[in-house]
């Protein structure tokens, strides 16, 4: 009997022992730890990585990627291409305006492919290339 009584009143002693030290997913410190936020806001010079600005081109980048890239058509017109500072070429062109030039040379037209192949050209750059291109001003 005294082995049946120890049984009895240890069983349940020993079943809730260990139930103080059991981490329940309702605590306030794992419920906080589900919901902290996964990153951060970086509010302005507060350690934010500065940011990159693109180098300024220079007066000749015009000339530079004509020579490199555009001359290949525009020197002998191949393709219907007008030719480099040429009056009758570009005049009814230039009727568009530079927006309207610079429009056609991203997008391309008959046998010029967009951007004239040259992709990794901004539009600023081909801005100054057709700039370059078409007839100056006496």
């Amino acid at each position: 009997m005294v082995s049946c009584s120890i049984i009895l009143v240890g069983a349940p002693s020993l079943a809730f022992a260990g139930c103080g030290q059991i981490s329940s997913p309702m605590t306030t410190e794992a419920i906080l730890n589900r919901i902290k936020p996964v990153g951060g806001v970086d509010v302005e010079g507060g350690g934010a990585p500065k940011a990159v600005v693109a180098e300024a081109l220079s007066a000749s980048a015009g000339e530079d990627r004509y020579k490199s890239t555009c001359s290949v058509c525009h020197e002998t017109g191949v393709g219907g291409a007008p030719k480099f500072r040429n009056e009758a070429d570009w005049k009814p062109r230039m009727e568009a305006g530079l927006d309207g030039m610079l429009k056609i040379a991203i997008q391309g037209k008959g046998a010029m492919p967009p951007k004239g192949t040259c992709m990794q050209c901004s539009d600023e750059e081909l801005r100054m290339t057709i700039q370059y291109m078409i007839p100056q001003k006496k």
